[in-house]
């Protein structure tokens, strides 16, 4: 054998060494998945992260090498609920490495739409997928892919694959544990430990994944605000239901962009203190490829006891309000109603309406909702 030449051992061993390189680095995935292909006799792979979430079915994360760009679309924007390979591995989440074999000879509509589809648009017919549940409803894995004339996946290559998807499952198992802590480094830089108002994130049930500081002092005093194993919830029936439909909107915005964001409301307190304003809002940040750190909403509630006296300086200068237009932006991110801040502020409602519309055309903003949830986060990061 040539000096230089690689041994199939040696190929395996790269493609191993490419599986940890990618959990620690997801942009190093479609490397890996090259090093997959070719040390298993595929012509195409894809590494794809499957979050089931009833009724949905998403693919967070799907990368691929060797498919048409057009073929993958399709795929993801219809398809894959579609596909039999999928089906079976959502029945079977423990299943750890599945093959066509496994997959019966069952020929629904479903079945047959989508083999109709992917004889006309993907030139791969076999496939060969190593995964693992890495938390419940959230599964990852490798498929790979061989066209027809390379034949299907023989017993003796599932077999060697074993070996290869007990590497792969410790890797993803590693490169959720970084991705999770990635993820929460992110968001933390950028957002969270800036503020001084109480942010909580919230995964795809609701539940609340993450506070910052502000958000644990406000649990702690026990003020207007209940976290349970279920989310977050306010003590007063009607405001705790306005609420659960801010966070559901926000929750349906994040899977349909054409859905509401989510939106802003008043919070009474068992304490008398005045109101808490609460906004809610869709996340609109990628995560990293691999990650249980998954946040979709973000519930931003902030305290109008502790607001600061420059606040009206600080709309001012931003925004190039007057004082009289940011003493009104205040009173509405406190929470009050036009027709109250009007009377707070000892003018008619009608001059507060004519503010209210040099407010929008100074903050770029349409609506009041709009105006308060953008007041909201920059008075918090004061």
């Amino acid at each position: 054998m040539p000096a230089d030449s690689a041994s199939p051992l040696d190929d395996s061993f790269a493609a191993i060494a490419a599986l940890y390189d990618a959990a620690l680095d997801d942009r190093l995935w479609p490397d890996a998945l090259r090093k997959l292909t070719e040390v298993t006799g595929s012509q195409a792979s894809s590494f794809w992260v499957l979050v089931r979430s009833n009724p949905s079915l998403l693919h967070p994360t799907f990368i691929t090498i060797n498919f048409d760009r057009k073929a993958v679309d399709e795929y993801l924007g219809g398809m894959a609920p579609l596909d039999p390979t999928v089906r079976y591995l959502v029945a079977h989440p423990r299943e750890s490495i599945v093959h066509d074999g496994m997959l019966g000879s069952g020929r629904d509509e479903e079945t047959r739409r989508y083999l109709d589809w992917h004889e006309r648009s993907v030139e791969t017919r076999f496939r060969l997928v190593g995964q693992c549940t890495l938390a419940e409803g959230l599964q990852a894995g490798v498929a790979l892919h061989r066209a027809r004339e390379s034949g299907r996946y023989e017993i003796a290559d599932i077999e060697r694959f074993r070996l290869l998807h007990q590497h792969l499952r410790r890797a993803l198992t590693v490169g959720a544990r970084v991705g999770s802590l990635t993820g929460l480094q992110r968001v933390g830089e950028e957002l969270l430990d800036r503020s001084s108002a109480a942010i909580f994130l919230l995964d795809r049930a609701g539940r609340v994944v993450f506070m910052n500081r502000a958000a644990e002092a406000l649990k702690a005093r026990e003020d207007g605000l209940q976290i349970a194993t279920d989310g977050l919830h306010l003590p007063v029936t009607l405001e705790d239901e306005q609420l659960q439909l801010l966070i559901r909107q926000a929750l349906a915005s994040s899977q349909h962009p054409t859905g509401s964001p989510g939106g802003v409301m008043r919070a009474s307190r068992p304490s008398g203190k005045r109101p808490f304003g609460v906004s809610v809002t869709t996340l609109a940040r990628v995560p990293a490829a691999l990650t249980l750190f998954r946040p979709l909403v973000c519930v931003l509630i902030s305290d109008p006891e502790r607001r600061l006296c420059p606040s009206v300086q600080h709309l001012g200068t931003l925004f190039n309000m007057t004082e009289a237009e940011a003493r009104l932006a205040v009173c509405l991110a406190d929470g009050e109603p036009l027709r109250g801040a009007a009377e707070q502020l000892g003018v008619t409602y009608g001059t507060a309406r004519s503010r209210l519309t040099q407010l929008f055309e100074k903050t770029s903003t349409r609506s009041q909702s709009e105006l308060m949830r953008l007041l909201l986060t920059v008075l918090s990061c004061q």
